[in-house]
């Protein structure tokens, strides 16, 4: 198809477009893909606190308003349209409990190849670690659908077990034990063999980084006192320094003007402001 045949073709189907209702896997402040005429299109969704399945209206190519939840049968009509997958569920997220990270269930389906854990996305909490999991996957993403309810929860009960007990994964005796489930527990006991390797200072240091590191800083030191952190940072050409609660690092003193704000914010997402002020040169400074 000649350039200004396809070009015709999408303006045409953009107005279409316009107006109509559709489904979608919505995650809280992302924006929503959808295909127009063959070519990806990014919706922004107007409802940034939602997360789940949504009925939207397309406004335009590139804006959508958030109707309302989906039905679990219009879900689940959505997921059927999908190839399935089954999967073993590690780890849940730390911050988004609807995420958890995954391995392959079988390892002889030749359609997904994943060399380490995959995120699954928007998972109920009936989710537990070690459980088997059906997922839906739509060329991009994961998406939980349920719970195998033909795998034995006795089995994926009996790795947490010895998992809390700190078993070594060549000690796993358990009769009806998959390969797969071996390799699960194999992989989550290495990096919780890791993280008892670490000192008290250098867990919480990763810690830090790794909330630093969402948003690219750089952690350079911090200290310790009274509930709270008080931790020097990078972030661009920028030295800062913020004092967040050890807890859950929601922010207590963030360093710049927030307008008396500073609390909506934890240490990522502060990092986050701060990249985007340096961007557009707007960095306020507290003294």
């Amino acid at each position: 198809m000649r350039l200004q045949n396809l070009l015709d073709k999408l303006e045409g189907e953009e107005s279409r477009f316009a107006g109509r209702e559709l489904l979608a896997p919505v995650l809280r402040g992302q924006k929503v893909a959808v295909k127009i005429a063959g070519v990806v299109c990014q919706l922004r969704v107007d409802n940034n606190s939602f997360q789940g399945w949504a009925v939207l209206q397309s406004q335009d190519v590139d804006s959508a308003k958030f109707l309302r939840e989906a039905a679990k049968r219009e879900t689940q009509k959505y997921l059927e349209l999908l190839p399935a997958v089954r999967l073993i569920a590690i780890a849940r997220d730390e911050k988004d409990k609807t995420l958890w990270h995954v391995l392959p269930a079988q390892q002889g389906d030749g359609r997904f190849a994943l060399k380490k854990p995959a995120p699954l996305f928007l998972c109920s909490e009936t989710v537990q670690s070690f459980a088997t999991v059906i997922a839906r996957f739509d060329g991009g993403r994961f998406w939980f659908e349920r719970v195998e309810a033909r795998r034995s929860p006795a089995l994926a009960a009996y790795l947490r077990e010895q998992m809390h007990a700190q078993t070594a994964p060549e000690k796993l005796h358990k009769k009806g034990l998959s390969a797969e489930e071996k390799t699960a527990y194999g992989w989550l006991w290495r990096e919780a063999e890791k993280a008892r390797a670490l000192s008290k200072e250098e867990r919480e240091a990763a810690r830090l980084q790794k909330a630093l590191s969402h948003a690219d800083g750089q952690l350079i030191s911090y200290i310790e006192r009274s509930g709270v952190y008080t931790v020097t940072y990078r972030v661009g050409q920028r030295m800062l320094t913020s004092v967040v609660r050890q807890d859950d690092l929601t922010v207590v003193t963030s360093g710049i003007c927030l307008s008396g704000q500073d609390r909506d914010f934890d240490l990522t997402s502060l990092v986050g402001v701060m990249r985007e002020a340096e961007r557009k040169h707007r960095f306020d400074y507290e003294f």
